[in-house]
C-alpha cells in the first residue's frame, strides 16, 4: 500500500539504505492526497470565520466541511460537535476541564497513555483546591497539592490474568464509587490490545456515567462507529492518521458542550461583549474555537480520513494485521527475543525485548546499522511496562532513587515495532534479519 505516499517519503535513505519506518504508532507521514490537498488549500487560504473576501469564504467552507468528514468517519450522532484541538493531549485536557465542574469521580484504565490520565488528575486537583491562593514564594507547594487532591478523585481499573479488562470489576467500580466519567483507550499504544468498547460502554451508561474513548491508536487501523459502540466522547490526533499538521479533535454531544463556557476564550469564539463587560456566547461549535484556528491541521485531517475511507478500513485492517502477524511469527522463532503481547491480542504493534540487551541501545543500533526506525522506552504507560517486565517494588525504589539523582540509565524499557499501510513484507524481512544479527552476537 506504499503507493499512497510520495516517493520522497517512501525512498528516504539512511547511509544509502532505504529507511524502514516501524514507529507508526508514534506518528505517521502524510498521505500523498493530504500533501496535495493541503497545497491546494493554501492557494485559497484566508482568514477562517473572520473575513468577507473570497479566500476567507473558501477557507471557512473547507474548514467547516472537515468537521462533517470527521463526524461521518467516526459514526458520530447527528447532534454532535467536532471541537478541534492540537492533539489527543489537548482534547483530553478540554474534557477534563469540563468534567471537573461535575460531581463524582473519574475512572481511567491502568493501560491509558499518560495523556489520557494526567489531565484528569490536574483538573480534578485544581477544582478541589478551590479558591485557595498563596504568595508567589510558596508557589512550588501548589503542584504537589493539586496532584494529591486530584489523585483521590481519579481511580484506575486494570486487567485480569488474561490481559483483558474484567467487566465485573468495572461494574463494581461504577456501582460503588459514583463515577461521573470513564476513560478507555480503544487500543493500547504498547501492546495493541483492543478491548470490547461496546460492552464497556453498556456498563458505563447503565450507571449513568459518561464514556470517553481515546481513539488515537485505533481509528486509522479499525472501523469505528460512535453510535453503535456507545461512545459519548471520542478523542484523536491527526498525526496518528497521516495528517501531521498539528491537528486533533474531540467529538461530543452538543447538549453537553453547550452548557459550558469554552475551555479557552478570547477572540472569534464569542459574538459580542457588552459595555458592562459581559460577553455573550455562541451555542454552536464556534464557541469552542478560540482565536485564529489551525485551519491546515483541520483540513488535513478531513482529507486523510476521506482517503482512509476510500481505501477501506476493513482492507487496511486486514493488510496491517497480516504484516504484524508475519513479523510476530518470525520474531518468536529467534532465541533471546521475548515478545510481550499474546497472539490473541495482536493488532498492529509488537512490544519486545532482547535478553541481556538495553532496549534503547537496540533501537539505536537498528537505526544506525540497519536503517530501521522503532521506538524504545516507557511509552508514557509506566504501569504497563512495569507489569510486562515484572518490576518488583524493590527494583522500582532503586530506579526512583537513580532517576532522582539524575541517572536514567536503569529505567525499564521495551522496544516497539508498529506497522501501518506504509509498510510491506520486505520491511518485515528487514526487521527480522536485523534482530537475528543483533541476537547472534
Amino acid at each position: 500500500m506504499d503507493n499512497f505516499f510520495n516517493d520522497r517519503i517512501m525512498d528516504f535513505r539512511v547511509d544509502g539504505k532505504r529507511y524502514v519506518n516501524l514507529d507508526n504508532a508514534a506518528t505517521t507521514s502524510p498521505l500523498k492526497a493530504v500533501e496535495d490537498g493541503v497545497e491546494k488549500y493554501l492557494t485559497t487560504y484566508g482568514s477562517v470565520h473572520r473575513g468577507s473576501g473570497e479566500k476567507s469564504k473558501i477557507s471557512t467552507d473547507v474548514y467547516e466541511h472537515s468537521r462533517e468528514i470527521i463526524k461521518s468517519f467516526v459514526g458520530a450522532p447527528e447532534e454532535s460537535y467536532v471541537i478541534f484541538s492540537g492533539n489527543t493531549t489537548g482534547g483530553m485536557n478540554i474534557l477534563a476541564h469540563f468534567f471537573s465542574f461535575l460531581k463524582g469521580k473519574v475512572a481511567v484504565s491502568s493501560i491509558e497513555h499518560s495523556s489520557s490520565w494526567l489531565p484528569w488528575i490536574k483538573a480534578e486537583g485544581e477544582k478541589a483546591l478551590g479558591s485557595e491562593q498563596i504568595n508567589y514564594t510558596e508557589i512550588d507547594k501548589i503542584a504537589g497539592k493539586i496532584q494529591e487532591l486530584g489523585g483521590k478523585q481519579v481511580l484506575t481499573y486494570g486487567l485480569n490474568e488474561d490481559g483483558e479488562f474484567d467487566l465485573a470489576k468495572i461494574e463494581e467500580l461504577l456501582k460503588t464509587e459514583k463515577i461521573k466519567v470513564l476513560v478507555l483507550t480503544a487500543s493500547s499504544n504498547l501492546t495493541g490490545y483492543c478491548p470490547d468498547i461496546k460492552k464497556v460502554g453498556e456498563l458505563v451508561h447503565k450507571y449513568g456515567a459518561f464514556y470517553v474513548v481515546d481513539g488515537c491508536q485505533f481509528i486509522q487501523h479499525h472501523p469505528i462507529n460512535m453510535v453503535e459502540m456507545g461512545i459519548d466522547f471520542l478523542v484523536a490526533s491527526g498525526h496518528k492518521f497521516y495528517a501531521p499538521y498539528g491537528g486533533g479533535f474531540v467529538v461530543g454531544p452538543k447538549e453537553f458542550l453547550d452548557k459550558f463556557l469554552p475551555y479557552q476564550i478570547g477572540g472569534g469564539n464569542l459574538p459580542y461583549i457588552t459595555s458592562e463587560g459581559r460577553f455573550l456566547r455562541y451555542e454552536n461549535q464556534l464557541a469552542h474555537d478560540p482565536g485564529t484556528p489551525n485551519a491546515v491541521g483541520a483540513v488535513s485531517m478531513g482529507i486523510a480520513l476521506g482517503e482512509l475511507k476510500k481505501i477501506g478500513l476493513d482492507k487496511i485492517e486486514e493488510y496491517e494485521t497480516g504484516l504484524t502477524r508475519l513479523a510476530y511469527q518470525e520474531l518468536e522463532k529467534i532465541d533471546g527475543v521475548k515478545l510481550l503481547v499474546s497472539k490473541k491480542h495482536l493488532s498492529t504493534v509488537i512490544p519486545f525485548v532482547i535478553e541481556g540487551e538495553n532496549a534503547s541501545d537496540v533501537a539505536e543500533e537498528l537505526n544506525a546499522k540497519y536503517a530501521i526506525g522503532v521506538r524504545a522506552g516507557n511509552f508514557c504507560v509506566y504501569h504497563v511496562v512495569r507489569d510486562l517486565l515484572k518490576i518488583t517494588p524493590e527494583q522500582e525504589r532503586r530506579i526512583v532513587a537513580d532517576v532522582e539523582s539524575g541517572d536514567t540509565s536503569t529505567m525499564p524499557g521495551v522496544i516497539r515495532a508498529s506497522f501501518s499501510i506504509c509498510n510491506n513484507r520486505e520491511d518485515v524481512e528487514r526487521l527480522v534479519e536485523a534482530i537475528k544479527q543483533i541476537t547472534s552476537k
